[in-house]
């Protein structure tokens, strides 16, 4: 208690000592420190448990957390080797390099006196050291230089005995095991533990405001030609013009010329990601003529699966090279998968893999049905929904109105039995304003007015119907119900690579079959601001407003309508992809702005992009090693599978007709094989030719002269806000709702998209009411200075009462362990998915007799 009222006095010392005189900065430059012993290689790695009991088999709780086993009590221990101290401060611990679970940092003031120890458990680093297969760990100090390894075989580690390695490098086993003391002592619990933290470079921090055409998606005349947007910690602070609002706080903040139009990220509603690593699926329908539909499709979805060919090149592909068994490359698939979305635009897609891995899960492109912004309650339902379907969780969540989304396939097919799977929805009351309808192929008149009056969302993903039924979804009476419309690409085998393609296919139906019934602004909004209303999360992602998070996409400016400008780009008019406020992919003089040298050249078309994250696990795969094993592994070589996976397996019999399958091209433009399919597809084109997908949007030059003249879209008459600035007005609601197309334009409403101009005058934005940003008090006002001042001294005072706090609860101990909850959804069962701590199978308690 002595301690804690000292430590108080002193907090209250420097409280006073900070309300007079100049302010005293709480920020510090965070410097790598260097070694302050003999030779930082004194520094290894001298003891790991991989293996430790559970409670239930009188295991012991090393660390002392109440939690007992692997989950938490594996350890890796440090030994300093030397004769002087060395400051490991920063330094990077890490199990297999390239693989295995994300690196962590050792906690600031860290140093391992001479011939002491220190020890991090699992709990506190998240490393997981795997039992299973091979692992190791790894030390390196804070510039990312290996300094120390420990490595053990698969399926040999002990319960409770740990590896240990001498200065010669030799490894034994000891049990039992001395986390943080050497083998002459005796503790019941570790010492001298130390904390270790996960690395954030997977979020954005900062701030940085792009310039160009803005589209906010808040309503067709929002658009402003002269438009700046900033960007701190991942979220869009302020949306203006060409002129910079007097409250708004920018010194020191860069400003990016974009040279284009900047748009809301695109969002998938509709896909098997896991399956996207294969090319399209060349078939022809392998029915008899007398069983195929009117335009020589298939009939439903039961029918295609049974093609001869549909294993070797659609199933066969994902399990060989997803799969554990075989190249057990998941990550790498996964990761280029999301990059092929990433490159025409899309920021967050469905469908994802079941419990899908934080290797991709927690980079790259959002993955829907995960955690995303607290609205997570999402499920999935891909397999055939049959008459005995109950669907309780879904009747509860929207009873509640907890539930946010549920994907159903629905009606895949042209005939009664595909629509009769609507009829399901509505006698067992799963009819549900959360639906999102998949597909809707076989669906008329009377199916679209029931979703319309239920508030319910249809996914049209028409090149995927053409190729498989030789039709789509009748989106014109879904139109004239009222039903809300999105827009999709499905997958890799029978759709298109990414949203910004399937809007060409949706164009060319809607020109060609329709009379042009969608206008350009309802076409961008299926994939932008739509597709945000379908999964509650317009207050979130979908527009460009004040408070939405920073998914952004950049298109080169080749049309003068801004709609148009996106619908007609094609690969090498991307620009830029943003996910929370993180530079993903783009041209390179951009990528370099935002990046600086973080990033690594991305295929063809001056492309670069930036898939190395820390923070992730096996985070840091470059995208030459993932294209280079991807390449290899879609090959399906049995002689290089053999020399992978010895003849363990059958390959010539697993691989059979699969030889050469090849790994997809992740740009449309330039992919010729890719138009060739669509242009012999007997099915794609029964009703329309598909040549002109390519001779209409893809038949150009690389590059198209920059337009400059932008077309300035004009709307309805305007009503200002109640205090006289323009709409969207602030008053603190967002009202997303739909038009009679089914779709949303918020002209006029409370969206508050920090101050975007709706007078159809979009140059002149300088009078709009944009919200303080607090980026740089050297701008304030006298004023503003005093109420910063009066901020500070609350501020203050709220750090001495949990400083006090935390003095009361006895520091370090008072710090509660962090938790990773994992998200599982269910694809076709309502089994409840227990999220249960990874339990190796027993190894054995002892050493072989023949060690003895």
């Amino acid at each position: 208690m002595r301690n804690g009222t000292t430590l108080a006095i002193l907090l209250s010392a420097l409280f006073l000592m900070s309300t007079v005189g100049p302010a005293i900065s709480m920020e510090e430059d965070l410097e790598i420190m260097s070694t302050t012993g003999r030779d930082s290689s004194d520094i290894r790695i001298s003891e790991i448990l991989v293996s430790a009991s559970s409670e239930d088999y009188n295991g012991t709780d090393w660390n002392n957390d109440g939690y007992t086993g692997s989950s938490s009590d594996q350890f890796i221990e440090l030994w300093n080797s030397g004769s002087e101290p060395i400051d490991v401060s920063n330094w990077l611990l890490d199990d297999s390099p390239e693989a295995g679970s994300a690196p962590c940092r050792l906690a600031w003031n860290t140093t391992i006196e001479a011939d002491g120890y220190i020890v991090i458990f699992r709990d506190s680093s998240r490393i997981e050291l795997d039992y299973f297969d091979p692992d190791s760990a790894s030390i390196s100090d804070a510039n990312g230089n290996l300094i120390d390894s420990l490595s053990y075989p698969a399926e040999d580690s002990w319960w409770d005995t740990s590896y240990m390695k001498d200065l010669s490098g030799t490894v034994t086993k000891v049990s039992p095991p001395t986390p943080g003391w050497d083998g002459s002592a005796t503790y019941v619990v570790a010492q001298n533990m130390v904390r270790c933290y996960g690395l954030s470079d997977n979020t954005h921090e900062g701030a940085y405001i792009l310039k160009g055409r803005v589209v906010p998606m808040t309503g067709e005349a929002h658009v402003i030609n002269e438009g700046h947007i900033l960007v701190q910690d991942g979220m869009i602070e302020a949306v203006w013009g060409d002129t910079i609002p007097s409250n708004i706080q920018i010194s020191n903040v860069p400003v990016i010329e974009t040279d284009g139009t900047i748009y809301p990220g695109l969002i998938d509603l509709h896909n098997h990601l896991h399956y996207n690593q294969a090319p399209l699926w060349d078939m022809d329908t392998h029915l008899s003529q007398n069983s195929q539909n009117e335009w020589g499709g298939y009939n439903n979805r039961y029918e295609w699966k049974n093609h001869p060919d549909y294993s070797e090149q659609v199933t066969k592909p994902k399990m060989l090279v997803h799969s554990g068994p075989y190249w057990n490359m998941e990550s790498e698939a996964m990761k280029y998968i999301e990059m092929k979305s990433i490159v025409g635009g899309t920021t967050a897609a469905q469908g994802s893999p079941m419990n899908p891995s934080d290797s991709y899960g927690t980079i790259l492109a959002r993955n829907i049905e995960d955690y995303n912004f607290q609205r997570d309650e999402i499920h999935t339902k891909v397999t055939e929904l049959t008459s005995d379907y109950v669907g309780n969780h879904i009747k509860n969540g929207n009873a509640s109105g907890e539930l946010d989304a549920w994907f159903v396939h629905i009606a895949e097919g042209v005939d009664e039995r595909s629509r009769a799977e609507f009829d399901i929805l509505v006698q067992n009351n799963l009819l549900v304003g959360e639906l999102v309808l998949i597909h809707g192929v076989a669906l008329g008149e009377n199916e679209f007015t029931q979703m319309a009056a239920a508030g319910s969302t249809l996914v049209w993903s028409p090149l995927s119907n053409l190729l498989l039924y030789g039709n789509t979804a009748d989106v014109a009476a879904a139109k004239a119900a009222g039903v809300h419309i999105t827009l999709a690409p499905d997958w890799a085998p029978s759709g298109s690579k990414s949203p910004l393609h399937e809007l060409k296919v949706a164009d060319l139906w809607d020109d060609e079959m329709l009379g042009d019934i969608f206008t350009d602004y309802e076409m961008v909004e299926m994939v932008t601001s739509g597709a945000a209303l379908a999964t509650n999360w317009q207050n979130e992602v979908g527009t460009i407003s004040k408070g939405t998070a920073a998914d952004l996409v950049v298109v080169d400016n080749i049309h003068t309508n801004p709609y148009r400008n996106l619908i007609n780009a094609v690969d090498p008019d991307i620009r830029l992809s943003i996910v929370g406020g993180l530079a993903i992919y783009g041209d390179t003089d951009m990528m370099t702005a935002l990046k600086g040298t973080d990033h690594e050249p991305a295929g063809a078309f001056g492309k670069s992009l930036d898939i190395t994250y820390l923070a992730a696990p096996e985070g840091s795969q470059t995208w030459a090693s993932i294209t280079e094993n991807l390449s290899m592994a879609m090959r399906f070589d049995p002689d290089e599978m053999s020399a992978a996976f010895g003849d363990a397996s059958d390959f010539n019999s697993v691989t059979s007709g699969m030889t050469n399958v090849g790994l997809d091209p992740w740009y449309t433009y330039g992919d010729q094989r890719y138009f060739n399919v669509l242009n012999g597809s007997g099915n794609a084109n029964a009703q329309i030719s598909m040549s002109l997908l390519y001779d209409r949007y893809y038949d150009r030059a690389e590059n198209l002269p920059d337009v400059t003249n932008f077309e300035v879209i004009e709307g309805p008459t305007v009503i200002p806000c109640d205090d006289g600035t323009n709409p969207p007005c602030n008053d603190g609601g967002n009202d997303n709702s739909g038009d009679t197309n089914g779709n949303t334009d918020t002209s006029g409403d409370s969206t508050d998209n920090g101050g975007t101009d709706t007078s159809g005058d979009s140059t002149d934005n300088g009078g709009t009411d944009i919200p303080n940003n607090p980026l740089d008090d050297q701008q304030s006002s006298e004023e503003e200075t005093k109420d910063k001042a009066l901020l500070l001294f609350f501020g203050l005072v709220a750090v001495l009462l949990v400083a006090l706090f935390f003095v009361s609860r006895g520091g370090e101990d008072a710090l509660a362990a962090e938790v990773r909850i994992e998200k599982m959804w269910e694809e076709g069962n309502e089994e409840v998915l227990q999220d249960v701590a990874f339990v190796p199978s027993m190894p054995p308690m002892e050493p072989p007799k023949e060690e003895e």
